[in-house]
Order: C-alpha cells, then sequence, then structure tokens
C-alpha cells in the first residue's frame, strides 16, 4: 500500500484528487490522507512525519483561496518541498499547480511541478505513457530501492572491514554510503562527507540502525 499525503487549502481540490486517485484503475494500492497547511512551516514539517507518508503531493498557492482555514499561511508548495528534501534528500514530493509558470520558476527542479487539470481527465487526451499516478508510485519505489540497496551494501562492507578484508576502495564506497543513508534520514544533522575519512564504526551501526527503523515502518504499512 501507498500512502500519500495530499495538501491543500480548499476541501474542494482535496476531494478533486481523492475522486482522481478512486477513478484511477490503476491505483489500487493508493491511499489518501489530506491536510490543510499549517500556519508555521516548521509545524507542517512535524505533521508530515508524523504521517510518516511515501510521498507527499502539495498544492503550490496554499495561502490563496482559505474557505476552512482562516490564518495566513506564510509559505507555498515549492517552500515546503524544499524545506522537506533539506531534512530528507529526494524524498518523493509533488507540487500540483494552476500556475505552472510560477511554480517552474521558483522550484529547483521541474520535474516535480504538475498542471492541476489532470485532475479532469486530460490526461486521456495526452500521448503520456504513464499517468500522474503511476510516476508517483515510480519515484516512491526508486526512493526506497536506493536505500534498501545502500543499506545491504553498508552491511556487507562494514562486515568485510570488521574481518580486516576492506580495501581503500571499500573504505571510500562506506564513507560514500555512509554520507547517503544520513542524508535520506536527516539531511540537516548529517556530517559533510568532505570531514569524513574512516568512518567511526559506532556511528555507522546507529546510522543503520535508524535505517532500519525506517525500512520497518514502511514494511509495517505495506502489509496492511
Amino acid at each position: 500500500m501507498y500512502n500519500i499525503l495530499f495538501i491543500d487549502e480548499q476541501q474542494g481540490d482535496i476531494d478533486d484528487f481523492k475522486d482522481y486517485v478512486d477513478a484511477t484503475t490503476t491505483t489500487e494500492n493508493i491511499s489518501v490522507v489530506a491536510e490543510y497547511p499549517l500556519e508555521s512551516l516548521d509545524e507542517m514539517i512535524q505533521v508530515i512525519f508524523k504521517h510518516n507518508p511515501d510521498a507527499v503531493i502539495t498544492d503550490f498557492m496554499l495561502n490563496e483561496y482559505k474557505e476552512v482555514i482562516k490564518y495566513n499561511v506564510p509559505y507555498n508548495g515549492v517552500q515546503l518541498v524544499r524545506e522537506l528534501t533539506s531534512i530528507r534528500e529526494s524524498f518523493p514530493c509533488f507540487v500540483m499547480t494552476s500556475f505552472d509558470d510560477n511554480a517552474i520558476k521558483e522550484s529547483e527542479d521541474v520535474n516535480i511541478v504538475y498542471i492541476k487539470d489532470i485532475l479532469h481527465n486530460s490526461e486521456k487526451n495526452t500521448n503520456a505513457k504513464a499517468n500522474f499516478l503511476e510516476r508517483v508510485e515510480s519515484q516512491i519505489n526508486h526512493y526506497k530501492s536506493r536505500i534498501q540497496e545502500a543499506e545491504k551494501e553498508l552491511y556487507r562492507l562494514v562486515e568485510l572491514r570488521n574481518a580486516g578484508k576492506a580495501t581503500i576502495d571499500d573504505e571510500n564506497e562506506i564513507i560514500r554510503l555512509d554520507h547517503f543513508v544520513e542524508q535520506a534520514i536527516d539531511k540537516k544533522s548529517s556530517i559533510p562527507e568532505q570531514y569524513k575519512s574512516l568512518s567511526n564504526t559506532d556511528r555507522l551501526t546507529q546510522i543503520l540502525s535508524k535505517v532500519d527503523d525506517l525500512l520497518k515502518k514502511v514494511e509495517n504499512k505495506d502489509g496492511k
């Protein structure tokens, strides 16, 4: 089961997205939870991590039409994604908008920006080989696979080191993988790669334990 968190300030757009998911025949394994944007960006990030979604899809203009919420939202969807990926690098995020030119100008990755017209069956009139939700699923699978493969290889190399058989190339790969999994867990707290020589084994063990916890949460959700 893929768990998607959808963020929008309009209930109508939330309903449209849920209807789109229900009407898409390839999405039997997708579950959608929706949230209104919160007044604080930090609080919004905390809520995202509390939900522990596989992907986040957010509206671009989060402060434009406020029918339910009455407070000011001082950030847009691109800024939300930027903050989220500053903590978990490459986490699957997507921005939906009616103003793609503005969103594209602000976004560092134009490939995450999609027009809201796809919620109204416009995909049927294109030559796209994959619909929007298939692209979301693909990004989720790619993200999970990279973490799982990095963890598996890091375990192998650490065991090689502990056996006294690691080469200099192995040590350099340990440093690279160490850096990758750190950024997947908490990019802001990771040690810059250029300041690492030989990674500390105790710290590596702690990082791998955190990755295990993260992947166990994913597996538990997939098993539901």
